[in-house]
């Protein structure tokens, strides 16, 4: 009796109760309602009752990550970020215009990103769990409902973000203004990979103290700053200090995880046989958003992936001839000492020293020999992979294939 009216209360908060298309999942509600904290709530509950219904599992999933967003949003909200002026991808949402701005610090701007990766944290928990291949989860996109002004008033639909984000509207827009996708079991792992890429950019930025200088980077994006007690010199780059390692390693491994992931998508999307609404389809499959992906581009950018795992794993080798020609164009001395001595990347992730940044120094000293490998005992780093993947990120709609990509 406890469960059934368990059951009776996630249903009537989803408003599902007499519903006329029983396809309709659990999630979708919510989302185009904007209530991301009852829904997260009623996936919970209605997991409670059936722990194995993945398409919960995903909806949930996906309220988790939308809801990361909108909480990133309303932070640059309370701060007032002005979208437009930076290039920042952490401080591009599009939000409402604050005329009444908090004053924003270094320190400030750093919690509010690692509160974001705790909420992306807590998406790419959910989705992991997910372990049906024939998952589905079909939702209209074009009314998933953002309100970063935390108002309830002044709202932002997703299709509105990211045609501002990419500059223009879509063509799939003439076709399917719903924006319907039904997503499946390589959007699960495709989804997992964006967290990763974005928590891997946040510990990565918050490895290294920035506050130098903060103040006079952000003025055109925030319009109330706090001052830093700390100076920086022009060459304000070379000073940067590793001054948290741990997030380094932590930065590397989530990049690992984005690389797997990647080919887990991929393995999953070559093996379907439908053709239903995708979001990543197969060259047999029809093309939802207006930006094709040929297996030939596929390809392209999983033998970068590989590249880049097998770098950040220790098992790939930046060649002693990158490592010298990069030492000759900047003026470095001693530069044919580097002959036959490949960089490990994950050793220099791993264990940073504290002044990575300092080229006078390195040019003064040369790379740390403990950070150098025989050229001859591991393959190096194919470079032209990883030009040919970066040429999907070529021409107009280069940021909406980044996106689908991560």
């Amino acid at each position: 009796m406890t469960r059934l009216l368990l059951l009776l209360v996630v249903c009537t908060i989803a408003g599902r109760v007499g519903a006329d298309d029983p396809l309709v999942p659990l999630a979708e509600g919510f989302l185009h309602d904007g209530k991301l904290a009852d829904g997260e709530t009623a996936s919970l509950l209605a997991l409670d009752t059936k722990p194995a219904d993945d398409e919960v599992r995903f909806g949930l999933g996906v309220i988790q990550f939308v809801r990361a967003v909108e909480n990133l949003g309303k932070a640059m909200y309370e701060y007032g970020a002005v979208s437009e002026k930076t290039t920042q991808r952490f401080l591009r949402l599009p939000v409402p215009r604050n005329e009444n701005p908090s004053a924003i610090s270094y320190r400030a701007l750093g919690r509010v990103l690692d509160a974001f990766v705790a909420d992306l944290s807590r998406a790419e928990f959910t989705l992991a769990g997910i372990k049906d291949d024939n998952v589905k989860l079909r939702l209209r996109l074009s009314e998933i409902t953002f309100d970063f002004a935390g108002t309830g008033m002044d709202r932002t639909t997703l299709l509105d973000l990211l045609v501002k984000l990419n500059g223009g509207r879509f063509d799939f827009q003439k076709v399917n203004d719903e924006f319907r996708i039904h997503f499946d079991r390589g959007d699960v792992a495709w989804l997992r990979a964006y967290c990763h890429l974005l928590s891997a950019m946040v510990e990565g930025y918050r490895a290294i103290d920035e506050e130098p200088g903060f103040a006079r980077r952000v003025k055109g994006i925030f319009p109330n700053v706090e001052a830093s007690t700390k100076e920086t010199e022009d060459d304000w780059w070379q000073g940067l200090n590793v001054v948290d390692a741990p997030r380094l390693r932590r930065m590397r491994l989530h990049l690992v995880a984005v690389c797997e992931l990647n080919r887990e998508t991929w393995m999953h999307i070559r093996n379907e046989t439908d053709d239903d609404y995708e979001w990543l389809p197969h060259p047999g499959q029809t093309e939802q958003l207006g930006l094709p992906l040929t297996g030939e581009r596929v390809d392209f950018w999983l033998n970068a992936m590989e590249q880049l795992e097998g770098l950040l794993k220790g098992e790939i080798l930046i060649s002693s001839y990158l490592v010298i020609g990069f030492h000759q164009i900047a003026g470095f001395k001693d530069a044919n000492d580097m002959k036959g001595k490949g960089l490990n990347i994950r050793r220099l992730l791993d264990d940073p020293p504290a002044d990575m940044f300092n080229f006078e120094r390195v040019k003064a000293k040369g790379v740390d020999g403990k950070y150098l490998e025989e050229d001859n005992e591991k393959p190096s780093l194919d470079v032209n992979a990883v030009f040919m993947a970066l040429q999907l990120f070529s021409g107009p709609f280069a940021f909406a294939h980044a996106a689908r990509l991560n």
